[in-house]
């Protein structure tokens, strides 16, 4: 009982302490990528303020650059004076020079300074209109016949240059953004449609910055205050400063962060919470398997008993199988051996015929090659009962002579639905091993191959020579197009007495004896082989240079 509440007590702690961490985690990872967003905000609001600034320096520019083109030089007349100012395609006046005294006073001190400057287009006052808008005059002083007749004072209306500069009226922001611009005195006179009943409580503007700020909005008789981020750059012009200020909303920047964060948070405590139970669950699993542990000791105490017996046994069998099978394998060798026994002797008989031979000399050398040929598979028998320790006679022969004998014999077997292809070159390469091998080898393949393709039509190939991939070696490659070998038998196909012709009387020793005696030749065989497409056999011999192996 102790036991179970300190474990109760531990993984409380744990669990508590792996809430707090995760929660620190979670809210420095939270300010981290806030502050990040919010400075990125920043930036490409203060380059949006800089580019917009510019551009309204430019526009201011070239209002005051069409001025003092259309009003520059000597006019001949007052209706000259009149026309040219209809080419700043703005709303202006003339002011003869003996009106000037009766003047306002922003109007005579702009006036006085033109005349000081008579090249100049003086800039300013910012003044607000009964029509509702703010303008920005243009003061310029007009001569005829070389002596100063007056003042042409131009109005622009800073609403229309708001529209007219795209860098301010196409101004895309998100966040419920906008652009004003503010004068000297920090009176909004370019507003387009944002901004126009917002004040921004701005202590200190700086030449260049961004900064968070609060705003005072009234809305249905109801002040609001929210914050803002206001990104700000000032256009001179003429010596008259505007305050251009990019303003978008703070909340309306960070209220995507806050959500993501919550729905953060809430995940998190519901995955505390189910690895708080899964700890609880892991702890009660834990102990029912040492339990279950104690219990199942004994018992495999007893099946490690049992399994060493049944591996007794298995030994044992295995034993028995190999000495049944060298038994079995001695009886059919020597049984075999005493049948060619008549055959061997009869086949010296006809030799020795002086009529036989004269009318078919071939055939009775290849009977008496063949039936050699048993007496050496019934001696490989019996190698193979007595387990390798019968001695192996191994001379180094011409392997080539060797195929070439083999295809001869090859070609009397296969039947008229199946077509031979041979490739032997005709360079000799002797190996060494027991002669005859290679014929009883090639045999071997050539009647699995007739076996394989059947009564339809196919073709058996014989190549033999150098090695592509090593020139120590001589490369013997049987091939048939027919129905392929399973790949469930493949791996089996070694085997002694392993055979899927049972119907046909096949022995199942055909393919053991290929694979021992070419790695008696001290060479290695491969088996590639594709159902319904065909087999491949490709054997390769280390050969020596010459018939005395030296």
């Amino acid at each position: 009982m102790k036991t179970s509440m300190k474990s109760r007590r531990v993984q409380t702690s744990i669990t508590a302490v792996g809430a707090l961490l995760i929660l620190v985690i979670a809210f420095i990872c939270y300010r981290t990528v806030k502050e990040t967003i919010v400075n990125n905000e920043k930036e490409n609001m203060i380059s949006i303020a800089r580019v917009s600034a510019r551009s309204l320096e430019a526009g201011f520019r070239a209002k005051s650059n069409l001025v003092y083109a259309a009003l520059s030089g000597d006019m001949d007349n007052v209706e000259a004076i009149e026309q040219n100012m209809l080419k700043t395609g703005e709303k202006s006046r003339y002011i003869p020079q003996a009106d000037a005294g009766s003047l306002k006073k922003w109007e005579k001190e702009a006036c006085d300074e033109a005349a000081v400057q008579p090249g100049e287009v003086i800039a300013g006052p910012v003044r607000h209109l009964d029509e509702g808008y703010y303008a920005l005059y243009l003061t310029k002083a007009v001569y005829i016949g070389k002596s100063l007749a007056g003042y042409v004072q131009v109005e622009l209306n800073l609403d229309e240059v708001y529209e007219e500069e795209q860098a301010l009226s196409n101004l895309k922001l998100g966040n419920g953004g906008y652009c004003v611009v503010k004068d000297r005195n920090g009176i909004t006179v370019m507003s387009g449609d944002g901004g126009k009943e917002e004040e921004l409580s701005v202590s200190e503007y700086k030449e260049t910055d961004c900064e968070m700020v609060w705003s005072y909005q009234v809305r249905g008789g109801t002040p609001e205050r929210t914050r803002r981020l206001i990104a700000y750059d000032t256009a001179e012009f003429e010596g008259e400063p505007f305050r251009l200020c990019v303003v978008e909303s703070y909340d309306g920047i960070v209220e995507p962060i806050d959500r993501i964060a919550l729905y953060l948070a809430v995940l998190g405590l519901v995955l505390l919470l189910w690895i708080s139970l899964f700890i609880s669950r892991l702890v009660q699993q834990r102990r029912k398997e040492e339990k279950l542990k104690m219990e199942l000791q004994h018992e495999k105490e007893l099946n490690e008993a049992n399994e060493a017996l049944r591996n007794q046994e298995n030994l044992m069998q295995k034993y028995n199988h190999s000495k049944t099978m060298a038994v079995l394998t001695g009886a059919i060798a020597h049984e075999f051996n005493n049948l060619m026994t008549p055959v061997v002797l009869y086949s010296e008989l006809l030799i020795e015929n002086e009529t036989v031979q004269r009318e078919m000399p071939d055939e009775t050398a290849e009977l008496s090659a063949t039936a050699k040929r048993c007496e050496d598979l019934a001696r490989q028998l019996l190698d193979y009962s007595r387990q390798g320790r019968a001695e192996k006679v191994l001379s180094v022969y011409n392997a080539t002579f060797a195929v070439e004998n083999s295809v001869c014999m090859v070609e009397r077997l296969v039947p008229d639905n199946i077509t031979l292809r041979t490739a032997v070159c005709r360079t000799k390469y002797y190996v060494r091993g027991q002669v005859g091998a290679l014929n009883q080898i090639i045999l071997n393949l050539a009647a699995n191959a007739i076996h394989a393709i059947g009564e339809r039509r196919g073709t058996i190939g014989i190549q033999f020579g150098l090695s592509t991939e090593d020139e120590r070696m001589a490369r013997l490659v049987v091939e048939d197009d027919g129905g392929g070998i399973p790949v469930a038998v493949r791996q089996h196909i070694f085997e002694p007495f392993f055979t899927t012709k049972c119907e046909e009387g096949g022995n199942g020793i055909g393919l053991t004896v290929v694979k021992r005696l070419t790695e008696e030749h001290g060479g290695s065989i491969r088996v590639k082989s594709e159902e319904g497409k065909g087999t491949v056999f490709m054997m390769d011999f280390p050969w020596v240079r010459n018939e005395l192996g030296v």
